[in-house]
């Protein structure tokens, strides 16, 4: 191998290296209906979905604003302590338990002319592993 061909490859070696340490870690998502439970891939983290708070402006309705929801989570990781965490519906990431968790969405909507049942409802979060934490 010549001087300059090693230089190269070193230097190809040293931007590969550098492009995978600044790559933004993997999202996860994960469905949970009321009350149920789950888990990240790697299995070092479960989430539950414990409560709503859900004042959103019915599907069936023309409202001047959109209104709020929250879901209520207890994340507990497998080293530490569990917590409570209200994730707003909004854009919004809260962090827990080494990772960002944001609500991508509360279901069903509010409707008046059939409120929905407790036991329908399910949230999707979006789970991101926070860089430096195991």
């Amino acid at each position: 191998m010549t001087a300059l061909s090693s230089r190269l490859a070193l230097a190809a070696a040293l931007t590969l290296a550098g492009s995978t340490a600044l790559a933004a870690p993997a999202e996860e998502t994960l469905s949970l209906k009321f009350q149920a439970a789950g888990g990240d891939a790697a299995g070092t983290l479960q989430i539950q979905f414990v409560g709503y708070r859900d004042q959103r402006c019915p599907a069936n309705v023309h409202c001047i604003s959109a209104g709020t929801a929250q879901a209520m989570v207890w994340v507990q990781p497998n080293e530490g302590e569990g917590q409570l965490v209200t994730l707003p519906w909004s854009e919004e990431a809260v962090s827990a338990g080494g990772y960002r968790l944001k609500l991508k969405s509360l279901e069903p909507r509010p409707d008046t002319r059939k409120p929905p049942n407790p036991a329908d409802y399910r949230v999707v979060i979006v789970l991101q592993k926070l860089a430096g934490k195991p």
